[in-house]
């Protein structure tokens, strides 16, 4: 019932606003919350809703668990309004009503529509250990036969190099895999997998900071220096208090102004030339007037530097090395990318004729199915 909600829990409920979106903790009663919103649309006095109008995901395996729990209210709301036949009914159209996981939706989804997406209807779901057998039986033939067409497919030698052929390529396994799994989190797979090829081919005099992974790079970093730009701040507006500090506000200021000049970069390689920030030498006087303070500033001081440290490693060069170490690998990259491609045919041919699904499957085409795709 409504009166033994919290007030915020009360709300939520309640709230006929739009979407809503509900952040909690585990345990504090979110499931509570989420029968007693939809008991609320059930006995809406204006319009009262039906049951089975409504989906219900969840994200485990608690799916009959949460239809028990709305049972269980149906059943206490009645008992309280033995003549309300609209709960009564709604009682009935229980079982109706879709409460599944998102898996389990999409796959009675997928059951229904078959035929327009050319999959067998009574295709069954493959766990992971069996989907991840079939997965390394399916790329061990895939890489056979690239071997076999070794000298026919230079890309798929210039990749093969990269990963130590004929020495040790037990990482390249992982490496499609890796490759193959992060396309299939994308709406759209193979479009991701263009843009992979393309972005290793950019044009000579491009800028870094126009990449996707420059763009992140060069955003992390200002990030970073917001952060500890506004610490070091703090620091020196606290020394300046102190007379005996001179010296260490006038570190603290050069310091903060390599810092704000770095963050002012507008592009790769201005970040580059600026990354190398002097600290230079923080000296305390000898009759220390707060400990405290100084503790801080070196705590302070201590976690930019380091921290820069650690950002430098990812700006090893100008754009034009980068351009050039790029272009070199880009073959591999197309080989790499051939390779996930075929394997992704391959994979997908072997599940095709044991008539199984994996869960991106389930996902993937319920996605095509809702967007208008077929066959």
């Amino acid at each position: 019932m409504l009166n033994e909600l919290t007030p915020q829990q009360r709300i939520a409920a309640t709230d006929r606003g739009g979407k809503l979106l509900v952040s909690a903790a585990a345990g504090s009663g979110k499931t509570r919350v989420l029968v007693e919103r939809l008991l609320c649309y059930l006995t809406d006095p204006a319009a009262p809703a039906q049951l089975d109008d409504f989906l219900i995901i969840t994200y485990t395996k608690a799916a009959s668990e949460l239809r028990g729990k709305i049972g269980a209210e149906l059943t206490s709301r009645i008992a309280s309004e033995p003549e309300n036949r609209h709960l009564q009914r709604q009682l009935q159209r229980l079982y109706l009503t879709q409460i599944s996981t998102v898996h389990g939706f999409c796959a009675q989804i997928l059951r229904e529509y078959a035929y327009r997406l050319d999959i067998a209807p009574d295709f069954r779901v493959a766990d992971e250990t069996e989907t991840g057998e079939l997965r390394r039986t399916v790329l061990s033939d895939t890489l056979d036969r690239a071997y076999e067409e070794l000298g026919e497919d230079p890309d798929f030698r210039a990749f093969a190099d990269t990963q130590g052929l004929g020495r040790d390529d037990r990482g390249l396994p992982e490496l499609i895999f890796k490759v193959f799994d992060s396309s299939r989190c994308h709406l759209d797979p193979e479009r991701w997998l263009d843009k992979c090829v393309s972005a290793s081919g950019l044009a000579e005099g491009t800028d870094v900071s126009g990449t996707d992974w420059g763009k992140f790079l060069l955003s992390d970093l200002k990030l970073f220096l917001d952060g500890h730009i506004q610490a070091l701040y703090k620091c020196l507006e606290a020394a300046e208090q102190i007379p005996e500090f001179e010296k260490v506000s006038q570190n603290l200021s050069a310091t903060i102004l390599q810092l704000t000049d770095l963050h002012q970069s507008e592009s790769w390689d201005d970040a580059v030339c600026r990354l190398d920030v002097d600290f230079g030498t923080l000296r305390f006087p000898r009759k220390n007037p707060d400990q405290e303070l100084t503790d801080r500033i070196k705590a302070v001081r201590d976690a930019c530097k380091e921290g820069l440290k650690k950002k430098q490693r990812s700006f090893t060069g100008n754009s034009r090395e980068l351009l050039e170490d790029m272009a070199k690998v880009s073959p591999a990259v197309r080989g790499l990318i051939r390779l996930v491609r075929q394997f992704s045919d391959d994979y997908s041919q072997a599940k095709r004729s044991r008539r199984i699904l994996d869960f991106g499957d389930l996902e993937h085409r319920t996605l095509d199915l809702l967007m208008g795709k077929s066959r």
